[in-house]
């Protein structure tokens, strides 16, 4: 591809082969290479062998450049947006090549400037994924061993931050240990309860909540046709805990996922699927879904029917499965998607969408009001990964 250097096309392939669906045949040609490209790495031993099978999300990065704005009110944007978290976490790989090295980066909201980091706390090597845990200064940190198919435990890490951003020091979460690396982390608006997605080291994609007054665990194994497991992911819990949202379907759709479910947590252990209710169906495809706290409306973030390439950020409700506003555009059409992860805070008023470019999106929720923010770091480390919290 022209006027891409080879760092830069290999962060294409290796974030178009996680889990997205092809999409055009210049993605279906960046797909196979990158599968191509996964494969000399596990034949070589490369880190990142995990990240080739765990098809979490479904996101197609574009190369870096200029990215579209909201239509809203006319006028100047200032930076950040009034009202939402001072600051948010993310997941940064600071390597310039495999292996990756994760730390846990301190973004303030209104700059993207970093303000603190944190490492990964010994014997672990990285960090895979972040959420916040029932408010904008307490946040939690899953953290691997290392990269690899051998990194099969995840461990859960608490920490906070205090007025100027600066974190505390990291305490593991009192709960069992997580089987599997964990791909998604999302908390209750209550702090109450935590789900988790995990892939790697267990025969499909599995989704769980964790009880955090009880330490109770309870998991739901994916789906699994031929030798395709269903892509499971785009986590999301109501401000209670009592539901849980996600996206799921066959990756090898000619548009990618298109439905999203709730389950209610209270379920047991078993098949995903067996007590989920589809609450969403959207043909153009869903890229991201996050439930709003009282589980009646999802934000959802699509490709737009009438001008095919932009995505679109939604209301829809729950209840009928209709959109109730277009709450604005995250990215022009253009020749490849740029579609984001998204984060609600804890209040369900503002969201944040990021992906592996330097512009950081913030979203207020009942103005439509978008911010574009550019970051020092990338917070990004893969597309299956969910690295970002508010």
């Amino acid at each position: 591809m022209p006027d891409m250097d080879e760092t830069s096309l290999h962060r294409l392939l290796d974030s178009a082969l996680a889990g997205r669906p092809p999409m055009g045949p210049v993605v279906h040609n960046a797909l196979r290479a990158g599968r191509k490209l996964r494969r000399r790495r596990r034949i070589q031993g490369a880190a990142g062998g995990v990240a080739a099978v765990a098809v979490i999300a479904i996101t197609i990065p574009s190369t870096i450049g200029i990215l579209g704005h909201t239509p809203g009110p006319a006028g100047h944007q200032p930076a950040g947006l009034a009202g939402g978290p001072m600051f948010f976490a993310g997941v940064t790989d600071t390597a310039t090549q495999p292996p990756p090295k994760t730390v846990v980066n301190i973004y303030r909201s209104a700059t993207g400037r970093v303000v603190a980091s944190l490492q990964p706390p010994r014997p672990y090597h990285d960090f895979v994924a972040v959420s916040s845990l029932g408010g904008d200064r307490t946040f939690v940190a899953a953290a691997i061993t290392a990269f690899g198919q051998g990194a099969c435990t995840s461990h859960l890490f608490r920490f906070s931050i205090d007025a100027q951003g600066h974190p505390s020091g990291l305490t593991p979460l009192s709960v069992p240990q997580v089987t599997g690396q964990v791909m998604e982390l999302a908390s209750s608006a209550d702090g109450k309860k935590l789900a988790f997605s995990v892939s790697g080291c267990t025969p499909t994609q599995q989704a769980g909540v964790i009880s955090l007054a009880t330490r109770q665990t309870t998991t739901w194994t994916g789906v699994k046709h031929g030798i395709q497991p269903w892509v499971v992911g785009s986590l999301s819990l109501t401000g209670d805990g009592s539901r849980l949202g996600f996206s799921a379907g066959d990756p090898a759709g000619p548009i990618g996922l298109t439905n999203a479910y709730v389950l209610p947590t209270d379920t047991p252990s078993g098949p995903l699927m067996q007590h989920a209710t589809k609450v969403l169906h959207v043909p153009t495809g869903v890229f991201r879904v996050v439930l709003s706290n009282n589980g009646s409306q999802a934000y959802v973030e699509t490709q737009s029917a009438a001008h095919p390439g932009t995505v679109l950020l939604s209301q829809y409700s729950t209840i009928t499965g209709q959109r109730v506003r277009v709450i604005g555009q995250l990215s022009a059409g253009g020749r490849f998607f740029t579609a984001f992860h998204i984060t609600v805070d804890a209040a369900g008023k503002h969201l944040l969408a990021y992906n592996d470019t330097h512009r950081v999106k913030a979203v207020d929720l009942t103005t439509g009001h978008l911010a574009s923010i550019t970051v020092g770091q990338i917070p990004y480390l893969d597309g299956a990964y969910n690295t970002a919290a508010w």
